[in-house]
């Protein structure tokens, strides 16, 4: 348990940017104790250990549970991690862990079983046959809009969570099955636009159908060939091609500006993705970027800030997307509604709840309360 403790503690306090002395001072223990447990050669008392979980803004259960062994994710990067981008990663992926576990546990006790429903297509097509064929798996009709991918996705056998990462330039990732998915975590701060965590979750899907050799969590550098296959599955995933043509050529009366701006909503996609298909069914050239951002300022007096997914967003972001989706526009996570079934069948306790949603009793009693306003 010592051991346990002091890997944890490294970890969580490096996350934090406290120095041992200053996480001591804040935790009002001796520095001489807290270096002591950090280092693992005491015991610490659960008071102590109390203490410390609340200057670290974490419950007592992240101090103490041994960090999982993790091996089949897909979470990369396109820039070398700093070490407190590595202790970040890390703990998200603990967390996530938890998380799918305790997802898992809820779907045993409810006795809900939803199977793998794509499995059969793991590396079998190139991108947009992929897309095509996933479509035909999930009974989309061919211009059908997907209007609720999360809830698609869960009834096929892939779970999403929403999870906010305190990392820059990081969206999302995927898991495979060996780890108790396949799972989907989507970083879902307020920085990134719903149109990005839409096709976010869409890309992670396209990773894990199309590349399962990139399931190794020891790799964390970013392979762009497979970035962009997978942005081109979820481009078709999500605009099929026939759906798009259809949509566009209807509006063809539009100023060209809007007639972008309606599709993009129409489809829940950025106005970019958009673009980037315009480009690749060759129905315009390079020159979009530049005359979409001229052209929209012209007709609605503002400035779009200039970039190209998929650089992070800044506190700008409104800007960076025009005529956004609402936060309503992407679905909460199934969690919560396994964790509210369990509860009021008596299969989890209170407290219990409050754990899984890693909420505190009182926040919990307000969720409780809010299920009950409606029959």
């Amino acid at each position: 348990m010592k051991e346990v403790i002091s890997t944890n503690l490294k970890r969580l306090r490096n996350i934090r940017g406290f120095t041992q002395g200053e996480l001591a001072d804040k935790a009002d223990i001796s520095r001489n104790a807290y270096r002591a447990i950090e280092k693992g050669k005491s015991e610490p008392k659960v008071s102590n250990l109390q203490k410390i979980a609340n200057a670290l803004g974490k419950p007592i259960q992240d101090l103490i549970t041994p960090v999982p062994k993790v091996k089949s994710i897909n979470f990369r990067s396109n820039k070398t991690l700093s070490l407190h981008e590595k202790n970040k990663r890390e703990q998200i992926i603990n967390d996530f862990i938890f998380q799918l576990k305790n997802y898992n546990e809820l779907e045993n006790q409810l006795e809900i079983n939803h199977p793998f429903y794509l499995k059969n297509l793991i590396g079998k097509y190139k991108p947009i046959e992929m897309a095509e064929n996933v479509r035909r798996k999930l009974n989309l009709k061919a211009n059908e809009v997907i209007n609720d991918i999360c809830s698609l996705l869960e009834s096929a056998g892939v779970k999403v969570f929403h999870i906010k990462f305190g990392l820059k330039k990081f969206y999302g990732f995927s898991v495979s099955e060996e780890e108790g998915g396949p799972a989907i975590g989507v970083n879902n701060s307020k920085e990134n636009s719903v149109e990005r965590k839409i096709f976010t979750t869409a890309h992670e899907l396209g990773h894990l159908l199309l590349h399962p050799d990139l399931f190794d969590i020891k790799d964390c550098k970013e392979n762009k060939d497979k970035e962009k296959e997978a942005n081109l599955f979820a481009s078709h995933l999500l605009m099929p091609k026939q759906a798009f043509n259809e949509e566009w050529d209807k509006n063809g009366g539009m100023h060209w500006v809007d007639r972008i701006l309606y599709t993009k909503r129409k489809f829940s996609v950025s106005y970019l993705t958009v673009l980037y298909r315009l480009v690749e069914c060759n129905k315009a050239n390079e020159s979009i970027w530049g005359e979409f951002q001229r052209d929209y300022k012209k007709k609605y007096k503002r400035s779009l800030a200039r970039y190209i997914e998929p650089n992070a967003l800044t506190e700008d972001f409104k800007e960076r997307e025009p005529k956004r989706l609402d936060d309503i526009d992407f679905k909460e996570d199934c969690l919560s509604w396994l964790v509210r079934k369990a509860f009021e069948k008596g299969l989890i306790s209170f407290s219990r709840a409050a754990e899984i949603l890693r909420i505190d009793t009182m926040r919990m009693r307000e969720i409780v309360n809010s299920w009950n306003m409606v029959g």
